[in-house]
C-alpha cells in the first residue's frame, strides 16, 4: 500500500497543502547544507523511528510458534519459548509432564528463573502449535524468544500485577480501619447493629479485592483443575475462597467474627511476595538475556535502489545491510566497499575498537563506531556468533544436575501431600479437638498457605542461573550446568601443551650466524639488517613462522619477486633495492629461507644439535636463512602462558593430580613440564593414545578435567568428566567441551573451581533453608499457632530468603 501523504524532505513531518517540500525554513536550510556537502546518503541511512515497526502487545497473543522451530542434527525439531505464568516448581513439573505425555515429545525442560521452555520433538515442524496447545489451555502463554515481544508481554504482566497489588493495598489499608474497631470490642460494647454495619463496610471493601486482585491465583488454579492437575496456586486459592465464604456466611448470620480483613491482607501479602519474587528473578536473570538485548530486531537492507527496514527474521544470507555510525550490527557478515571501526567488546571481552575495511568480518551485536558501512550477510539469528553464545548458555541452564532432579522429585509429590495435611488438620481440629468449624478451617487454611513450595522450587535453579551468568563476566562460558556439581569432585586434571599451556604461536627469540660449527651472536645492527631481509620475504607468505618474522619488522624491501615453494621455503634475489655493501661485497643477494636442506646449510646435523641444546628454545621451532654464502638460523619459542605457573601451583596445593599429555616430542614436553613443575608428563601422544590414556583413568574411577584446544584433543575431551577448551580452539573441540574460556589465559580455571564450590555450597544451603522452613513452619500451622495472615508473610519470606542467599555469590563475580 503506497502512502501518498507528502512529507518534509528533511524531517519527514507531514506537509500541509500550502507547503511544498519542507515544513519550515530550518529544515530547508539543513537539507541544502547536507546536499552541498555531498552527504545526501544520510537520508537513506538514518532511522527516524525504529519503534514504528515494533509489534504491539495486542498483536502477540496468538503467535505461530512453528516459525521459530529449528532442526536438530538427529532430524528432530527444537523449540525455545518464553513461558508466562510460571510461579513455582509445581508449575514446572506440571508443564514438563503434560508435554512428555505426548509421544512426539523427546524432551521438555523449563528454566524457572529464566522462564524458558526448551522442547525437542519429532514429526512435522507445523505440529509445534498442537503440542504447545496442550499447555496453553491451562492458562500459560508461550512467546517466541524475541526481545521486543518479551518486553511487551512482560510489561503487560507487570502492569496487571502492580494494579492488583495497588487495589489490594488500598483495600488492606482501609479495611483495617473497621477491623481495629471489631478486634478491640465485642457486640455488647459496640452494639450488634453497629457491629453489623462495620462488618458490612468490611465486606464492601473486601469483596472487590477478592474478586479483582485474587484473579491471578484463581484463574491459574481453575485451568489446572480443568486438566486434572494441581499447582501452587490451588492451595492459595482454596485458602482465600474458604476465608471469603466463611466471612460472608458469618456476616449474614450476624456472627461475632468475620475474616474479610484476613482474606484481604492475605492477598496483599501474597501479591507483595510475588512482586518481590519478580524483582529478584529480574535481578538474577541470566546473562544470556543481557546478550539477547544486544541482538537487533530490525536492520536496514539494500533492496534494489532502495534501503528498507526489515525484521531480522526476513533477512537472509547474501543480503546487504547498511549500518549507520553508532548502530548495532544485526547479523554476522563481511564489510564491502567501506571502512570504519567496530566495538567488539561483546565478543572478545575487551573494549578495543577494531578497524574494519573491505572483506573484514563483523559480528552481530557489535557496534559500528565511526563511519556508515555496508555488510554482506553471512549468518543470521541463532547461526551468528552471538546467537551461538546465547544458545550455549540456554543449554547449560536447561541441563539438570542431581540437586535439581531431587528438587523436581520433591515438587512432584509436594502439592498432593500439602492438601492431605490440610485436610488432616481440619479433621483433627473439627472432629477430635472440637474447636468448631471456623477454627478448624482457619488452621487448615494456614497449612495450605505456609507450605507453598516456592522456596524449594527456587533453591537450585536460582543459584545455577546466577552462577552461569556470573561466569560470563570471568570469560567462562558453561555449556553444561552439571559442571557446577562435577567439578567439586575432581581429583585429576590433564593439560595439552600447544595452545593450552603455551600460546600456540611462535615468537622469535634469537638470530644466530652459523660459523665454525658454532652459533655466533650478532650485533643489534646486524639483527636489524637480517630481520629486514627475512621480513621482506616472509611478508609474502602465510606460514606461521613467516608471520612471526613479518610482524616484527614494518620496514621491508619492496619491488622484489618472491618465490614460495610449499613445505620448503621462500626464495628471492635482491640487487639494487637497498644498500647492503656494509655486509656483502657482491652485487646482488640470493636469499633463501626455510628448511635446512632447502637452504643447503653446510654441516646441518652439527648445527641442529647445537640448536636442540640451547636453553631458550622450548618448542624446537627454527628456520634457516642463507644469503649468498652467509648462513643464519632464527630460533622461535612457543612461549608458556604467563599465568600457567600460578594455575599449576594452585592445583598442586589443592592436591589435584596434574598431567601434561601432548603430541609434541618428548624433549619439548619435558622442558615445559620441568619449568611448570609438572612431574607427570607424556609426549608424542596421538589422538588414539590420548583416548586410551583417559580410558585408563575412567577404569580407575578417576574424576578428571581435560583441557585442550586441538583436533587431537577432541577424543579425550569427549570422555572427560569435565572438558575445557578455548574460544579460539578448533570447532570440534569447542563443540565437545563442557566449558569454553573466552580468553587465552588459564587463570579462569581457578575461578571456575572456586566459583563452582561456592555454588555447590549455596545449593545445599538453599535446600536446607527450604526444607527446614517447612519442617518448622508446618507444625506451627497444624497446631493453630499461626493464622493465615502470618502464614502468607512467612511463605513469602522463605522464598526471598533463598533468593537473597543466592545473590550473595555476586560478590565473588564482582572481584
Amino acid at each position: 500500500m503506497i502512502d501518498n501523504q507528502r512529507k518534509c524532505l528533511h524531517c519527514e513531518a507531514k506537509l500541509s497543502d500550502d507547503q511544498h517540500q519542507f515544513c519550515c525554513n530550518g529544515c530547508q536550510n539543513a537539507y541544502q547544507i547536507i546536499a552541498k556537502l555531498g552527504l545526501k546518503n544520510y537520508y537513506q541511512i538514518r532511522q527516524l523511528d525504529v519503534n514504528k515497526n515494533s509489534l504491539k502487545p495486542q498483536e502477540i497473543d496468538h503467535v505461530d510458534v512453528s516459525e521459530f522451530v529449528q532442526k536438530n542434527s538427529d532430524e528432530s525439531w527444537h523449540l525455545a519459548l518464553m513461558v508466562q505464568g510460571l510461579h513455582c516448581g509445581a508449575c514446572v513439573w506440571l508443564i514438563e509432564n503434560i508435554l512428555k505425555k505426548n509421544p512426539q515429545v523427546k524432551q521438555a525442560r523449563i528454566n524457572l528463573t529464566k522462564q524458558i521452555l526448551t522442547l525437542d520433538f519429532i514429526g512435522n515442524k507445523s505440529e509445534a502449535n498442537q503440542i504447545i496447545a496442550l499447555v496453553t489451555d491451562l492458562g500459560y502463554k508461550f512467546l517466541p524468544f524475541d526481545q521486543e515481544i518479551i518486553d511487551a508481554q512482560e510489561k503487560r504482566y507487570n502492569d496487571s500485577l502492580i494494579k492488583a497489588l495497588a487495589v489490594a493495598g488500598f483495600g488492606a489499608g482501609n479495611i483495617m480501619l473497621f477491623s481495629f474497631a471489631l478486634w478491640f470490642s465485642d457486640s455488647k460494647e459496640m452494639g450488634q447493629a453497629t457491629r453489623q454495619i462495620f462488618q458490612f463496610f468490611s465486606a464492601m471493601i473486601g469483596l472487590p479485592v477478592l474478586v479483582y486482585s485474587s484473579q491471578i491465583f484463581f484463574v491459574s488454579a481453575y485451568k489446572a483443575l480443568q486438566k486434572g492437575y494441581t499447582n501452587m496456586d490451588l492451595p492459595i486459592s482454596l485458602a482465600i475462597f474458604l476465608a471469603s465464604i466463611v466471612s460472608i456466611f458469618q456476616a449474614f448470620q450476624g456472627q461475632e467474627h468475620v475474616y474479610f480483613d484476613s482474606a484481604v491482607m492475605l492477598i496483599f501479602f501474597l501479591l507483595i511476595g510475588r512482586y518481590l519474587d519478580m524483582l529478584a528473578k529480574k535481578k538474577a536473570f541470566n546473562i544470556a538475556t543481557q546478550f539477547s538485548l544486544l541482538d537487533a530486531s530490525f536492520a536496514r537492507v539494500e533492496v534494489g535502489d532502495e534501503i528498507k527496514i526489515l525484521p531480522l527474521k526476513k533477512i537472509c544470507q547474501g543480503m546487504i545491510l547498511v549500518v549507520a555510525s553508532g548502530e548495532k550490527i544485526a547479523c554476522d557478515g563481511h564489510v564491502i566497499d567501506s571502512q570504519s571501526e567496530v566495538d567488539e567488546s561483546i565478543i572478545c571481552g575487551e573494549i578495543v575498537l577494531k578497524k574494519v575495511n573491505d572483506g573484514s568480518a563483523v559480528y552481530a551485536g557489535t557496534i559500528n563506531m565511526l563511519n556508515p558501512i555496508r555488510v554482506r550477510v553471512s549468518n543470521v539469528g541463532k547461526n551468528t556468533m552471538l546467537g551461538q553464545i546465547i544458545d550455549l548458555i540456554s543449554q547449560s541452564e536447561s541441563s539438570k544436575n542431581k540437586w535439581i532432579l531431587l528438587a523436581d522429585k520433591l515438587a512432584k509429590i509436594y502439592t498432593p501431600a500439602v492438601h492431605l495435611l490440610a485436610g488432616l488438620t481440619f479433621a483433627l481440629w473439627y472432629l477430635l479437638v472440637n474447636k468448631g468449624f471456623q477454627q478448624a478451617l482457619m488452621n487448615a487454611t494456614a497449612v495450605l498457605i505456609i507450605t507453598c513450595p516456592c522456596a524449594l522450587a527456587l533453591a537450585i535453579p536460582i543459584v545455577q542461573t546466577i552462577v552461569i551468568s556470573g561466569f560470563i563476566s570471568k570469560k567462562i562460558l558453561i555449556k553444561n550446568g552439571e559442571v557446577l556439581e562435577k567439578i567439586n569432585h575432581i581429583d585429576t586434571i590433564i593439560f595439552d601443551k600447544t595452545g593450552t599451556l603455551t600460546h600456540g604461536t611462535p615468537k622469535l627469540k634469537a638470530i644466530y650466524s652459523l660459523e665454525n660449527n658454532q652459533l655466533q651472536e650478532l650485533s643489534i645492527e646486524e639483527k636489524k639488517f637480517y630481520l629486514k631481509i627475512a621480513g621482506s620475504l616472509a611478508v609474502r607468505s602465510s606460514h606461521p613462522i613467516a608471520l612471526a618474522i613479518s610482524e616484527l619488522h614494518n620496514e621491508i624491501v619492496s619491488n622484489i619477486e618472491v618465490e614460495e615453494i610449499k613445505s620448503f621455503g621462500l626464495k628471492a634475489v635482491i640487487d639494487k633495492q637497498i644498500n647492503f655493501s656494509q655486509y656483502f661485497a657482491e652485487d646482488k643477494l640470493e636469499v633463501i629461507i626455510g628448511r635446512g636442506q632447502f637452504c643447503q646449510i653446510t654441516n646441518l646435523d652439527k648445527y641442529q644439535e647445537l640448536i636442540t641444546n640451547t636453553n631458550i628454545n622450548y618448542s624446537q621451532l627454527y628456520t634457516f636463512m642463507k644469503i649468498n654464502s652467509k648462513q643464519l638460523v632464527f630460533l622461535f619459542n612457543d612461549e608458556i602462558k604467563e599465568d600457567a605457573k600460578d594455575v599449576i601451583d594452585y592445583l598442586l596445593k589443592k592436591n589435584i593430580r596434574v598431567i601434561l599429555l601432548s603430541g609434541d616430542n618428548e624433549y619439548t614436553v619435558a622442558k615445559v613440564a620441568n619449568h611448570l613443575k609438572i612431574s607427570e608428563f607424556y609426549g608424542q601422544q596421538n589422538i588414539s593414545q590420548k583416548v586410551e590414556f583417559v580410558k585408563n583413568l575412567i577404569a580407575q574411577k578417576k574424576n578428571f578435567i581435560m583441557v585442550g584446544d586441538g583436533l587431537n584433543d577432541a577424543g579425550a575431551l569427549s570422555l572427560a568428566s569435565v572438558s575445557i577448551s578455548f574460544a579460539k580452539a578448533s570447532d570440534l573441540s569447542k563443540n565437545i567441551a563442557d566449558v569454553l574460556i573466552n580468553s587465552n589465559n588459564l587463570s579462569p580455571i581457578i575461578d571456575l573451581q572456586i566459583g563452582s564450590l561456592k555454588a555447590f555450597n549455596l545449593m545445599r544451603q538453599n535446600l536446607i533453608i527450604a526444607l527446614l522452613y517447612n519442617v518448622i513452619a508446618l507444625p506451627f500451622a497444624m497446631t493453630g499457632l499461626v493464622v493465615p495472615l502470618v502464614a502468607a508473610i512467612a511463605m513469602s519470606s522463605s522464598s526471598l530468603l533463598v533468593m537473597f542467599n543466592s545473590l550473595r555469590i555476586n560478590k565473588f563475580f564482582k572481584k
